[in-house]
């Protein structure tokens, strides 16, 4: 179930809708008027799903629903959701991190500044995927190349989503006896995860620590923001993660799981 919901998610995709679209209207010879429109529609979501307007205020909502606490609290541990990592695998020297993998940067960043005296990883291997090993472990030992002790680092190694982060850890936190948790994963992701934890561990208190802004206060020129209309990759690919949360928000809420 859920590695279908994964690929239904990535249909909607803009790119995905606008092939579909276009397949329909190569397909439709004889029906001009259908074809047409399947033609124009395949336009017009390129051009709205990449315009940088639109990613950056589809965006922005989301990131701004949970801003980082100043000052950060104390707390019994730092919770850091997987996400951006890449294991050590030939011609790779080390563990590396993709932009999700603020992450593991800002948790460490906490732990050296005094807010918890432990990390908690959690990550399994992500659904439909074929990783090597769960990626707690890789997670784990990128806090370890910033400095982070090994002792100070727990795992846990097999939720393989936003839901069973929160099902699979409800116990184990109550066994650790933590009752307040900085929580770290991308801004983007924080709305969705605080719904989750909230709902799943009503007996932990979850202080909201996102980091990895997508969307940050700018002074652009106004021939950048003119720019900033035309469709690029890098615009479809932010705005196929921001509709990846609001879908799996509103999926998350039909289950009861938020």
């Amino acid at each position: 179930m859920s590695f279908l919901y994964s690929l239904l998610l990535k249909l909607f995709y803009p790119t995905s809708v606008a092939l579909v679209l276009l397949l329909a209207s190569a397909a439709l010879r004889k029906a001009k008027k259908a074809r047409r429109g399947c033609f124009w529609a395949a336009v017009a979501v390129l051009l709205i799903c990449g315009n940088g307007w639109v990613v950056k205020y589809s965006t922005q909502h989301l990131e701004r629903q949970y801003l980082p606490p100043d000052p950060v609290p104390t707390a019994d541990c730092i919770l850091v959701l997987g996400g951006g990592t890449t294991p050590r695998v030939p011609p790779r020297p080390t563990a590396e991190v993709t932009q999700a993998g603020s992450r593991m940067l800002y948790a460490a960043y906490l732990f050296r500044n005094g807010k918890a005296p432990e990390i908690l990883c959690t990550a399994g291997v992500a659904t439909g995927g074929l990783g090597l090993r769960p990626e707690a472990e890789t997670m784990a030992e990128i806090l370890e190349n910033l400095g982070v002790p090994k002792n100070a680092v727990l795992k846990e190694t097999m939720a393989r989503n936003t839901h069973e982060h929160g099902s699979n850890l409800q116990p184990m936190l109550r066994s650790l006896g933590f009752k307040r948790v900085l929580l770290v994963t991308s801004a983007l992701h924080m709305p969705r995860s605080v719904g989750v934890f909230k709902k799943l561990c009503p007996a932990v208190e979850f202080i909201p620590a996102p980091t990895d802004f997508r969307i940050v206060e700018d002074d652009w020129p106004w021939y950048r923001q003119v720019v900033n209309l035309m469709p690029t990759p890098s615009n479809y690919l932010q705005f196929s993660e921001t509709m990846h949360e609001y879908m799996g928000m509103a999926w998350y809420k039909l289950r009861g799981w938020m």
